[in-house]
């Protein structure tokens, strides 16, 4: 069997995709908190966002893979929802990085003093209104920034998603045997 038939036979099973999409949630939050508190490199209020976004869709996808066929097609809705909200975070956070300002200043205060000082609607203002550090590209890993691939990576799991939510109603579809 070579590695695309073993891909496709993998990707009919959506229960073994929302594992596998779960755990690569798990390993990007990890990763996050690694760069962030062994390397140093302090998230910008959009990385916070898409950090967020990946925390949100883990048990959305554990649960898919242990719910039943009409829960979990709900829940791969819900995943794809998020999962094109992170895709827009992280779309607009790599048009910072091509595109930044003239004069850029710092992108904003941190999440916890913000929390601290600030209304909960200002602080979600605030995050959405970035500017220097969330245009900063100096952290890149495979030659692409994290914004970058963040993207591709919320790119991927849309279409994924899309792909079993169209298996799933395919399946459904089906007339019983008999």
């Amino acid at each position: 069997m070579t590695l695309i038939e073993a891909t496709a036979q993998f990707v009919r099973k959506p229960r073994h995709v929302a594992v596998a999409l779960g755990c690569a949630c798990v390993g990007l939050v990890g990763a996050s908190i690694f760069v962030q508190h062994v390397l140093g490199i302090e998230p910008c209020p959009l990385c916070i966002l898409q950090r967020f976004t990946y925390l949100g869709l883990i048990p959305i996808f554990f649960g898919a893979a242990l719910a039943p066929v009409r829960i979990r097609r709900g829940l791969f809705w819900a995943a794809g929802i998020l999962s094109l909200a992170g895709l827009a975070v992280a779309g607009y956070q790599t048009e910072l990085q091509l595109f930044p300002a003239a004069v850029t200043a710092s992108c904003s205060a941190s999440l916890a003093y913000m929390l601290d000082t600030m209304a909960v609607t200002d602080v979600l203002v605030a995050l959405l209104h970035a500017g220097g550090d969330c245009a900063d590209t100096s952290f890149k890993v495979l030659g692409l920034t994290l914004a970058q691939a963040s993207t591709i990576i919320f790119a991927s799991f849309v279409g994924l998603i899309a792909h079993v939510l169209l298996q799933i109603r395919t399946v459904a579809s089906r007339p019983a045997s008999l």
